[in-house]
Order: C-alpha cells, then sequence, then structure tokens
C-alpha cells in the first residue's frame, strides 16, 4: 500500500509542476498515472491486493495533483504568501522532500521483500 501511494503521489506531483496551468485534459493525467501505478504492485501479490492498489494509487494520484496545484497557487486555500520567490522556493523545498521521502519508501520496501 505505502509504495503504490507513494509512487503515485509523487508522479502526480511532478507531473502537476511540470505541465501547463490551464489546460482541462491534464487534470486526468496524474490519475491516470496513479491508477497504473497502483495496478501494477497491486498486481505483484493477488487479486484483492490488486482493487487496493488500485486505490491507494488513485487516491495518491489525486493527493499529488491537490497539493501541486496548491503549491503553485496558495491563494486556493486562503494561504497568504508574499513574493513569487516565496512560492518559487516553496516548491523546490517540497520537490527535494518529496524525492528523498520516495527513495526512503521504495528503500524500505525493497528491504521488506529481502527479509
Amino acid at each position: 500500500m505505502a509504495i503504490s501511494m507513494m509512487s503515485s503521489f509523487a508522479m502526480a506531483f511532478y507531473t502537476r509542476l511540470l505541465l501547463p496551468v490551464n489546460q482541462p485534459i491534464f487534470y486526468l493525467i496524474p490519475l491516470v498515472i496513479g491508477l497504473c501505478i497502483g495496478w501494477k504492485f497491486g498486481a505483484m501479490i493477488k487479486a484483492p491486493a490488486s482493487l487496493n492498489g488500485i486505490y491507494n494509487g488513485a487516491i495518491g494520484g489525486i493527493m499529488g495533483m491537490m497539493f501541486g496545484a496548491v503549491l503553485q497557487n496558495p491563494a486556493l486555500c486562503k494561504i497568504p504568501i508574499e513574493t513569487e520567490a516565496m512560492i518559487a522556493e516553496n516548491m523546490y523545498i517540497l520537490a527535494v522532500f518529496i524525492a528523498c521521502l520516495h527513495a526512503l519508501v521504495c528503500q524500505l520496501v525493497r528491504y521488506s521483500f529481502r527479509v
């Protein structure tokens, strides 16, 4: 569950930051990526786990998309932000943090498969 959620969250977050802002078709891409990631990781175990993986992948994709949207425009949640430089700095810091968190979760899952 952890790897499908974190992988789809990270991929949706990065997709949201990299793609143009006001294109309606790009709202479905992170969700589809999350579904595919969840299905792949869920299919590694058994059929009931596949459904759980799809669910966690979709939720991770939606969360990553929303987090990226709020990070680009904090006024969506009425978060006071002072300058554009502060928004850019927050994007860089959180993008690096999510990359490190994703690497940590991947290492923990790989370790659990070995043990």
